[in-house]
């Protein structure tokens, strides 16, 4: 997952989100000055009948497939290694928006909108300032990466029968 040069990344814990939607309205006002979700680059998936909710982002994929499947060549990455779109190539097929694996991209009344950790706006991402729940947090890259290796040798360890070798 891409990082900015501080080394922090953008951490999503679904398991944490409360379906506030914050985040969704933090985005569009610090983005567009306006609150409404239709305008947010965060999407806020939900399941009421089972109280489940997960924020929806874009991961910044390290082998994008948005960036790949791009006719134009429209979209690539920026210094900090966010996905950005170049306007002028942009001819607005939507072939990226149906490749996203999470439907982070979405086009609203402001156009083409996924989120870009507030790299725009020189500054760590609002939406994990005013999560309360804890479900979007900035944090150093180096422990993402180490919570989700022990997450992966946890199931591991968990799948393997009584008996057997790992």
């Amino acid at each position: 997952m891409p990082t900015d040069p501080r080394g922090m990344t953008l951490s999503v814990d679904s398991d944490r989100c409360t379906g506030c939607c914050t985040c969704a309205l933090v985005c569009s006002f610090v983005h567009d000055r306006i609150f409404g979700y239709e305008r947010s680059r965060v999407r806020v998936w939900r399941d009421d009948n089972r109280g489940l909710f997960a924020p929806i982002l874009c991961e910044q994929c390290e082998d994008a497939p948005c960036v790949v499947v791009c006719p134009t060549g429209a979209l690539g990455r920026d210094g900090q290694g966010i996905v950005v779109r170049n306007v002028v190539r942009c001819i607005g097929c939507n072939e990226c928006m149906n490749t996203c694996p999470l439907g982070a991209i979405s086009f609203g009344p402001g156009g083409w909108m996924k989120c870009d950790r507030c790299a725009s706006l020189g500054r760590s991402p609002y939406c994990a300032e005013y999560c309360t729940a804890g479900a979007l947090r900035w944090e150093p890259a180096r422990l993402v990466a180490r919570a989700r290796a022990r997450e992966v040798a946890l199931r591991r360890v968990e799948s393997q029968q009584p008996g057997q070798g790992a």
